[in-house]
């Protein structure tokens, strides 16, 4: 298939950066395809955690990644924007000043690219400990898809991060036990967070790391052992989540000829990559000065930035941004 229709913006990437992108395109006014992977839009929010409560969206108290999904799916579809699903890219080529994205149901041909892949496929990192993964998906789980699993177990999570607290914290009024173990002191989570789950009574170890589970074909036991002098602690538990966070999987588009780092594809301050027909934004983003943040809200933010700058570039005389409030149609 070719499609002959020539975009202003080709968006890769149906998470809600991409959702947002596509969105905020088609009201700029942009003729804009958005190509997703897989069968649904939603990314990591649906895949990852659907029913975990976000709570870090300006204006916002609390969301689910599902509902934000849908939400976000209401307001892209407001606006005209062309998607496909189930199409995976393998390839950009440059031609005639434009990008000619390339994919396995055939080419789209855009004048500006915006990557928005996430972290691309969903690469769990392990613990690389047999006496452990022998458990998976009969105890041991690397994402949650629906909470009501877990209701009136032992839950055991593993990790120092805001994932493995935040799902401590889920896990508070679900659960009949929630044990948190991680292998330092320290927690790289929000400390208001780790008062909260101290508070209600979440047992902590630290500095401890999960050492095996016991149990006949599905998890019945979990040995801890103390790092500093090795130790262990024995405990009853029914399921246990390994939130070690996800590999960022950059094999395909590091030949695309994009300067990419190992935390992902370096961009300016407008988002552009070195390639200045293509922009990325969210957790593939790399900022060349500053911090990374992988947050939604620097993703969004990073959407915007490139989709006003592709606008302006497009169309010099129009304004670099419009205000929702004070645009006409």
């Amino acid at each position: 298939m070719i499609n002959k229709n020539i975009y202003d913006v080709i968006i890769i990437g149906g998470g809600p950066i991409g959702m947002w992108s596509s969105y905020y395109a088609g009201f700029r006014g942009l003729n804009t395809l958005l190509i997703e992977a897989s069968d649904a839009l939603g990314g990591q929010a649906i895949y990852l955690y659907p029913e975990k409560e976000i709570t870090d969206l300006p204006g916002i108290p609390s969301i689910t990644g599902k509902k934000l999904v849908e939400n976000l799916v209401l307001q892209m579809n407001s606006v005209a924007t062309d998607k496909v699903l189930e199409t995976k890219v393998t390839s950009i080529l440059s031609e005639n000043d434009n990008k000619v994205v390339i994919t396995d149901k055939g080419k789209f041909e855009g004048k500006f690219v915006l990557l928005t892949p996430g972290i691309g496929n969903f690469i769990p990192n392990k613990l690389n400990n047999p006496l452990v993964e022998r458990f998976e998906n009969n105890g041991v789980y690397y994402f949650v898809r629906n909470k009501e699993e877990f209701r009136n177990k032992n839950v055991l999570i593993v990790g120092g991060g805001d994932s493995a607290v935040d799902w401590a914290i889920e896990m508070i009024h679900l659960a009949k036990a929630v044990y948190l173990v991680h292998r330092r002191d320290e927690f790289k989570a929000a400390e208001s967070n780790i008062k909260r789950i101290k508070e209600a009574g979440v047992k902590i170890y630290t500095p401890f790391v999960l050492d095996s589970l016991i149990g006949d074909g599905k998890v019945e036991k979990a040995v801890l052992k103390k790092i500093t002098d090795g130790s262990q602690s024995v405990i009853s538990v029914d399921s246990v989540l390994l939130m070690l966070g996800y590999k960022l999987d950059l094999s395909t588009i590091k030949g695309w000829n994009i300067e990419v780092g190992q935390d992902g594809i370096y961009i300016d301050s407008n988002c552009a990559t070195n390639d200045p027909k293509i922009f990325a934004a969210g957790d593939i983003a790399n900022p060349k000065s500053g911090i990374k943040q992988k947050l939604l809200v620097i993703g969004f933010a990073q959407a915007t930035t490139a989709v006003n700058y592709i606008s302006k570039t497009l169309r010099p005389s129009s304004p670099t941004y419009v205000h929702s409030t004070t645009k006409t149609n």
